[in-house]
């Protein structure tokens, strides 16, 4: 299954962040969130490592 996840991208300053979708490949919803907030770029943190960096996810196929 593919999922569409919006997630907050860092390098923009502490407390800042810009928006951004990916696409990820998975076979569940937990497994999407596991790989999408690991993926380069995502914000990272004590916070957003629990799952905050992601804004939304829905699966596309």
């Amino acid at each position: 299954m593919t999922f569409e996840c919006t997630v907050k991208r860092g390098h923009t300053g502490a407390g800042k962040f810009n928006e951004a979708k990916i696409y990820i490949s998975a076979s569940n919803i937990l497994q999407a969130m596991d790989i999408a907030k690991n993926r380069g770029g995502v914000k990272k943190g004590k916070c957003n490592m629990y799952g905050q960096s992601i804004l939304s996810i829905k699966q596309v196929q």
